[in-house]
């Protein structure tokens, strides 16, 4: 995963920001602050997931509340039972009948030759 920001960063940016967060925070609280950085991180992916549950949940239940299978089923029946009657008015498959076309065939083309007639 690239993130966005860092696209731009080299190698001497980075080594000057961890300096000066080393800097400002000290060597003893850095591990603190990594630690806090990462259950927060944690939690808010916890709280995604949750949503993400939640919104399946309230669908699945929306889609019983409203029967929507039910509703679906009856688009799915007259098409089912349309088969079933092909089927029975038809019981082999049928199978297109393919004739051979006939293909035209190339125009002849008539050589004329330069050759002199005997009679000249």
């Amino acid at each position: 995963m690239q993130l966005l920001f860092l696209n731009d960063f080299g190698t001497s940016e980075l080594f000057f920001i961890m300096f000066a967060v080393l800097v400002l925070f000290g060597a003893k609280s850095i591990p603190s602050i990594a630690k806090t950085l990462g259950r927060g991180m944690r939690e808010v992916k916890q709280a995604s997931d949750e949503i993400k549950r939640d919104i399946s949940r309230s669908a699945a239940e929306m889609r019983r509340e409203m029967n929507v299978d039910k509703h679906l089923d009856t688009f799915k029946n007259p098409i089912k039972e349309l088969q079933n009657d092909i089927l029975k008015e038809n019981p082999k498959p049928l199978k297109p009948k393919i004739e051979e076309e006939t293909k035209p065939s190339p125009p002849k083309i008539e050589e004329k030759t330069n050759e002199k007639t005997n009679d000249e």
